[in-house]
């Protein structure tokens, strides 16, 4: 991604010093950041996501702060500071250990067909923010989001945010059952979701791309 294309990460509701991982699950905050990594400085959603993708998609034991430190060794760090990091620190940070990172260009029915968590880029009032589409059930979407925790979006409010590229990271060790396809159910989605047919297994070949998808950084 080139450098005049790093904008400002959106900020988002932060409480400095809350815990990425371990709460009591009974505790609503707790139960809001199910299964995703909560990001604790104002450039770090990049770096949370991934960490979310590591530990739920591919069974790591891994941090935002880990994950931010190592992402740091391939990226400028001033600019990340500035900025935040980009597609191309987060697809050469996956390559360092050992997977496969692609931004493809695609359209929201696409998006809903494929297999596996997608990191998206969302514009939030002029600022960029990495989510994670956990799962599409019809015009409703669960974001895995850093910042605020597990959310609903509608696809108008989705599709104005979003730059139209999928981010995935793929590579041995992905668990196709993870708990990222299956997000906990918000009230005003319990019965859309309660009905909709699982996701079958996907293999690496069946994420749903194909060879003609424009690659895009």
């Amino acid at each position: 991604m080139p450098e005049s294309d790093r904008t400002p990460v959106w900020l988002g509701q932060l409480s400095p010093g809350a815990p990425v991982m371990g709460a009591s699950p009974a505790s609503w905050k707790a139960m809001r950041f199910e299964d995703v990594v909560r990001q604790q400085a104002d450039f770090s959603c990049g770096a949370a996501v991934m960490a979310t993708i590591l530990n739920y998609a591919y069974g790591h034991e891994t941090t935002e702060r880990q994950v931010l430190v190592n992402m740091l060794k391939v990226a400028d760090p001033d600019l990340v500071r500035q900025k935040g990091f980009s597609l191309l620190d987060m697809k050469t940070y996956a390559q360092v250990i050992g997977l496969s990172a692609e931004g493809y260009k695609v359209d929201y029915p696409t998006l809903a067909s494929i297999n596996i968590p997608s990191i998206v880029l969302l514009d939030i009032r002029g600022y960029k923010h990495f989510v994670i589409v956990r799962r599409i059930f019809g015009d409703s979407i669960a974001i895995g989001d850093p910042a605020l925790g597990n959310r609903v979006m509608t696809r108008p409010e989705f599709e104005a945010a979003w730059n139209g590229i999928a981010f995935v990271v793929m590579g041995e060790g992905y668990d196709p059952q993870n708990v990222l396809l299956d997000p906990p159910s918000p009230l005003s989605a319990r019965q859309l979701l309660a009905t909709s047919a699982s996701l079958p297994p996907a293999q690496a070949a069946e994420f749903g791309f194909s060879p003609g998808y424009d690659f895009t950084f």
